[in-house]
């Protein structure tokens, strides 16, 4: 579960470089327009030391650490739930998600999330240098590229390039998988379509969307929303 986080980065980060490399016009786009040289500032949950404690008369407050820890347990809940055909819910705040990211030290300041009421948001920077991805072992791709067992970084020739993104959702109730949709995409400060899900990767892969699918299998998830600042997960219990 320590790696949910580093994950789900993995999955957004390298299936929007992918998806640009397939309808940014070229290369040079790719990495002069849509890519950085510099990282975004990205707000961080704060990690108190481990030395620090409560004043008298002050109330503590769960590092991210800690909270990330019950962040885990949700997310077992849900898995264990699927595994015995059970029907559950499982809520996560902004400050839930954050803290689970501040906790992964691979993770920890490079996204940042915000729910206001029914939309959430997650800014991203993320430095391709340490994007060890093998493309035979962890991507599935219709193309000739799956044959090289290279990192990514390498493959590519991005390594000194940093993915600074802000991804909006609004997901109301019933949203799955198979129907999400992003609302809004920017990329460097460029607008991007907001089909983003539905394109190929490299034009001619796998969509986005169907790792999307088979990361939501992975945890049982069969539905999700968007409500009152918190993201809801549910197993349909069949």
């Amino acid at each position: 579960m320590d790696r949910f986080a580093k994950g789900c980065l993995i999955l957004i980060g390298f299936g929007i470089v992918l998806v640009v490399g397939g309808i940014g016009g070229s290369y040079w786009s790719l990495r002069h327009i849509y890519l950085s040289d510099k990282p975004a500032p990205i707000p961080e949950a704060s990690v108190p030391s481990e030395t620090s404690a409560a004043a008298p008369g002050e109330t503590s407050v769960a590092s991210p650490s800690e909270t990330s820890t019950t962040v885990r347990e949700r997310l077992d809940t849900i898995k264990s739930a699927a595994r015995a055909h059970e029907r559950t819910g499982v809520e996560f705040t902004a400050g839930d998600i954050n803290a689970l990211i501040a906790a992964n030290p691979k993770s920890r300041g490079a996204a940042f999330v915000r729910i206001d009421g029914n939309v959430g948001q997650v800014q991203l920077s993320i430095p391709l240098e340490g994007f060890d991805v093998p493309f035979r072992k962890q991507v599935e791709l219709s193309i000739p590229l799956e044959r090289f067992d290279v990192p990514f970084r390498n493959a590519f020739g991005l390594g000194d390039r940093y993915l600074n993104a802000t991804v909006t959702i609004v997901a109301p109730p019933g949203t799955n998988a198979n129907n999400v949709q992003l609302n809004e995409v920017t990329l460097n400060g460029h607008s991007f379509p907001s089909d983003l899900l539905d394109r190929r990767l490299l034009g001619v892969g796998q969509s986005l969307r169907s790792y999307v699918i088979k990361y939501a299998n992975q945890y049982g998830v069969t539905a999700g929303e968007i409500s009152d600042g918190k993201v809801i997960l549910h197993t349909s219990g069949y």
